[in-house]
């Protein structure tokens, strides 16, 4: 169930509106977030009617503009560049909010050092049909009641102790529906290499990875304990199991895949803080 955003009458500011953020703010207009006290600050950004879009900051500003709420959804390396035209407007009464990759809590302090709280949220695209996952973490003043409101609708939402793991999560969740996206497509590769026609083929592995992973989540169960509910020894599924399983090759594969997203999170870090 979808939370309803109606009450929410504080004033929003969405530096960037890309694709995550965007995915954002759309599902906050889902659940009823009024248009007229959110405005973009995104030159390309799509437009959404009843939301102002500014092509850059000092134009917002020359506009009036204000805002209780502050989202940073640009790219992690233009923080500098933001900061400078942003910083003495995030006052003790603002919270900032920040979606960038690889920018901890500490470096956004320090770059705003005005505000009321920094509220780091690592979220993925799923939150554009309220399935994805959030990770959350604060430093000062928060309100999280409010923040837990906003995030409610995106998903699932898994509030952190602090962003000490926030790089890896940024891996893990963050970039996690990509991989995912990526097994599917190799997976119907497979089939259609085997013989199966290519729409059939991606059909159906769209249909057998969703199933698996609702039952999944619907069951409470371990994988494990599914996957002996579909493996029979010297079956077929066990065939395939064991080629999956064979000298820890999948295990070490992912290990990779997440430890080089993590590593690039941390690198983008070190840019934002004029460090790279």
């Amino acid at each position: 169930m979808t939370r309803n955003l109606k009450g929410f009458a504080d004033r929003m500011l969405l530096v960037g509106c890309g694709n995550m953020a965007g995915a954002m703010l759309d599902r906050w207009l889902v659940a009823g977030l009024d248009t007229a006290g959110v405005a973009i600050v995104d030159p390309v950004a799509a437009p959404r009617e009843g939301i102002a879009r500014f092509a850059s900051l000092a134009e917002w500003r020359a506009a009036g503009g204000t805002a209780d709420w502050i989202m940073l959804g640009m790219k992690p390396q233009q923080l500098g560049e933001v900061a400078g035209d942003l910083a003495d407007i995030v006052t003790g009464g603002t919270h900032l909010l920040s979606i960038l990759a690889g920018v901890s809590l500490a470096d956004l302090a320090a770059r705003f050092p005005g505000a009321k709280a920094q509220v780091r949220i690592l979220p993925n695209l799923a939150a554009r049909i309220g399935a994805g996952v959030s990770a959350v973490a604060s430093s000062g003043d928060a309100d999280m009641a409010t923040v837990a409101a906003l995030l409610d609708p995106l998903g699932t939402v898994v509030a952190l102790a602090d962003d000490s793991t926030m790089d890896l999560v940024t891996a893990f969740t963050g970039s996690g529906p990509a991989f995912v996206f990526r097994l599917i497509e190799s997976y119907a590769a497979a089939g259609e290499r085997l013989g199966l026609p290519a729409e059939d083929a991606l059909k159906l592995a769209t249909a057998t990875f969703g199933g698996a992973a609702a039952l999944l989540a619907d069951s409470g169960e371990k994988p494990g304990a599914l996957i002996a509910q579909v493996a029979s020894k010297g079956g077929t599924t066990q065939a395939g199991l064991d080629v999956l399983d064979s000298d820890g090759q999948l295990a070490a594969l992912l290990t990779n895949v997440l430890r080089a997203a993590r590593d690039r999170g941390r690198e983008l870090a070190d840019i934002a803080r004029g460090e790279g």
